[in-house]
Formats: structure tokens, C-alpha cells, sequence
């Protein structure tokens, strides 16, 4: 795996004033979205002046992002241009800038969490970044070993543990090769995208589970043979005991989300786990 050592200071999050005149103003390009902060805090410096008249002079009206896509398209001077909506906590050396998750909770920010000049190009990097993060977060549980799921698949390499670290250590996903009743899984590997990794840290970060999120597949196991796991856009999700009522919380996730496949109990196959697949 590779290691990343950052020499670099912390970026406090943004501390926000209240202001009715800023709340209230609605940009004609930036929005309707404001809040008085610093401006050196200000993603992008989407201020404006004289709308914070009750704060410090270095406190204007921020309009910050109306979409996630702020975080993933951010390009910070020190840190790089790969940032993902994640728990602040959880966000390695606190590298993360506040208001650019605004569809998040409160504790989740934009982390950028490898330096300048290793992000790479498109959204390779962003997948193998997302895959850290889901091998370091301590509330999902990955499957090690396919065996759990079907005696042919008994360590493989292509479980969902071995699916994400081998994708953080910046290499490709195994597929499994073996055949069950659903059809015959193709073998090799896959590059894993980063939107259903996103998918993944956006369900574990929502706390809607019991103790843990469980990853059953990513791009192994056995699946029918046009399978979008095998694509690399595919996972399923255990409904462990106490998860049954987050289910369709998972769903609701997954659709929203933009997914190609949303299945779950009451799906012929999914009693027991849900699937989320997407078309890239």
C-alpha cells in the first residue's frame, strides 16, 4: 500500500456568522445559499460585500456550493483537486474544507487526503482515494473471503476486502471465476469507479445500520453473467440483524444517487442484501 506523508498544516473549518441580510440575499449566479464567513474561508471567493454589516470587516456573504460536486471538482492550492464528502474524524492529518457537502450532515466536509501532484488524472484517482477510505473507515466490515457466499468462490482474492485494498494500493479489482445458478462469473479484474465507491461511504456516513455496514461483493463473486459487479459499478449490502429497517434507507440512497440497478427485499434473490449497481 502506498504511504502519503503530508507536511502540512491543518485546515480549521470555516467558522459561520449569522447574518438575516446574507441568509435571505439570493445571488443571481451564485445562488441563494449564503453565510457570513471569512473570507480566506470562502471556497472559491463567492462573496459579497455590506451583507454582513453586524460582523468583522473580513467577513462577507460566502455563497457555497449547491451540490457535492463542489468537494469532488475543488481545486486546492496545497492539497490537490480529489475531495470526497466524508466525516471530518475520519478525514486523515483534519485536511478538509468546510461548505462543499451542503446535502450532508453538519460533521461531514470535503477531506483531501494525498497531496499536490498524486491525484492523477479523471476519476481513477478519485476511486483509489475513496477506496482508502473505506478500507480505513472502522464502521464497514468487508467480506474477506467468498467462501462465505458460496463454497466455490473459498479465498479467491476477489472479495470485497481484497477488492478494496487492491484497489487503494492503486491496482485493479479481481473478478471471481467459478459458476453458481445465476451464471458464471468471467475471472481477471476490473477497475472499481468511483461512483459506486462513493455510493459506499455515502450509506456508511449516513449512520443508517446496526454497529456496522457490511459489504457482501464488489467485483467478485457469483452473479449472472452481464452482471454489473463485473463492470467494477456494482455492490451488495448485507441486511445483517437490526439492519432490516435501514434497507430501504440504503435504497433511497442508491436511487438517488443516479444507479442503474436499485434492488432489494421484495426482489426475487435480494431478501437478504441489497444491490446497487451503476452504468459507470
Amino acid at each position: 500500500m502506498k504511504t502519503f506523508i503530508l507536511l502540512l498544516g491543518i485546515i480549521a473549518p470555516a467558522f459561520a456568522y449569522t447574518d438575516s441580510q446574507c441568509s435571505s440575499y439570493d445571488h443571481e449566479t451564485y445562488g441563494c445559499v449564503g453565510e457570513c464567513i471569512s473570507t480566506g474561508d470562502c471556497p472559491g471567493s463567492k462573496y459579497q460585500s455590506n451583507l454582513c454589516p453586524t460582523q468583522p470587516a473580513n467577513v462577507k456573504c460566502c455563497f457555497t456550493a449547491d451540490s457535492d460536486a463542489d468537494c469532488a471538482n475543488y481545486d486546492h492550492s496545497t492539497y490537490g483537486q480529489v475531495g470526497s464528502c466524508i466525516e471530518s474524524s475520519q478525514c486523515p492529518h483534519s485536511n478538509y474544507i468546510s461548505n462543499l457537502c451542503p446535502t450532508k450532515a453538519n460533521s461531514i466536509k470535503c477531506c483531501f487526503s494525498k497531496p499536490e501532484g498524486t491525484c492523477g488524472g479523471g476519476g481513477g484517482g478519485s476511486a483509489q482515494e475513496m477506496a482508502c477510505q473505506i478500507l480505513a473507515n472502522n464502521n464497514i466490515y468487508l467480506l474477506e473471503n467468498n467462501g462465505y457466499l458460496n463454497s466455490n468462490g473459498a479465498n479467491d482474492g476477489a472479495d470485497a476486502e481484497s477488492n478494496i485494498r487492491d484497489t487503494c494500493n492503486g491496482g485493479t479489482a479481481k473478478r471471481s471465476s467459478y459458476c453458481c445458478s445465476s451464471g458464471c462469473a468471467p475471472g481477471g479484474s476490473v477497475s472499481l469507479k468511483a461512483s459506486v465507491l462513493s455510493y459506499i461511504l455515502d450509506v456508511a456516513n449516513s449512520g443508517q445500520y446496526n454497529s456496522y455496514l457490511q459489504i457482501n461483493a464488489i467485483a467478485g463473486a457469483c452473479h449472472s453473467s452481464t452482471s454489473w459487479h463485473y463492470q467494477g459499478t456494482s455492490v451488495d449490502l448485507q441486511i445483517k440483524s437490526g439492519d432490516s429497517g435501514y434497507a430501504s434507507s440504503w435504497m433511497s440512497t442508491c436511487s438517488a444517487a443516479g444507479a442503474r440497478e436499485n434492488l432489494g427485499p421484495g426482489y426475487p434473490g435480494h431478501s437478504t442484501h441489497t444491490h446497487c449497481a451503476f452504468a459507470s
